[in-house]
């Protein structure tokens, strides 16, 4: 049987690496005692699988995983025997039956992904200021931010104007008015992905106040597209 499962990447967990998540999944699944399947060969690998990667001291709201199990269970018996063996790191939220084998993979259908980032301007900042920066960035046609390449000191030039769909800036109210909170929706999985970080410093080239750090980013969603190019999550992607 397979299940398809959300969870939270908690502010314990946040430093763990994409493939340490993985790991420390299948050390939980392990000691459930839940009959996980595993591939055939001389290097038998658990069927576990992931939505797309989050980067390290990332939180998030919205982790998937794929599980395929040898026998069929109950959501009560897998909550029962998984619940306990889960560490502060991850919070279960949600999870599914999948009905259907031949769905596809949960990396193959992510195209948007939501984040809430917190930024720390070097100086106060007005509102109308974010608005005018915002405002600016909608108007470029370009907007280019420089990828160090893979395994290499070189750095690429990427026009990420394309992959950002909604921008909100908001002043944080009660603070030293150097703080805001940014929330974003962005293009995500196999046809390319926008960092969230990438939005905060495509703001910069729009005019936007000098950002000293991004405080904090936490993913809020991530989503396929259904037939009408509504955004739906992985969960109700499937039966």
């Amino acid at each position: 049987m397979l299940i398809r499962m959300q969870f939270r990447k908690t502010r314990a967990g946040r430093f763990l690496s994409h493939l340490d998540l993985m790991h420390t999944w299948e050390r939980v699944i392990r000691r459930s005692q839940l009959p996980l399947g595993f591939t055939q060969g001389f290097n038998p690998h658990p069927k576990m699988n992931f939505a797309s990667a989050l980067a390290v001291g990332t939180t998030s709201d919205a982790e998937y995983m794929d599980l395929e199990f040898t026998e069929d269970l109950t959501l009560d018996q897998i909550r029962e025997a998984l619940f306990p063996a889960i560490p502060p790191a991850f919070e279960v939220t949600d999870m599914k039956i999948v009905h259907d084998r031949k769905v596809p993979s949960l990396m193959s259908i992510i195209q948007r992904a939501t984040y809430t980032l917190r930024l720390e301007y070097v100086s106060e900042v007005t509102q109308a200021e974010l608005d005018k920066a915002v405002e600016a960035f909608w108007q470029m046609e370009q907007n280019l931010i420089y990828r160090f390449k893979k395994d290499s000191k070189d750095k690429k030039a990427v026009n990420i104007r394309p992959g950002v769909y909604t921008i909100a800036l908001h002043r944080e109210e009660g603070t030293d008015n150097k703080h805001a909170v940014l929330e974003i929706v962005v293009q995500s999985g196999n046809d390319g992905n926008i960092r969230p970080e990438e939005v905060a410093y495509g703001l910069m080239n729009a005019g936007m106040p000098l950002v000293q750090q991004v405080v904090r980013i936490h993913r809020t969603g991530l989503y396929a597209l259904d037939g009408d190019g509504n955004m739906i999550t992985p969960l109700q992607a499937v039966n």
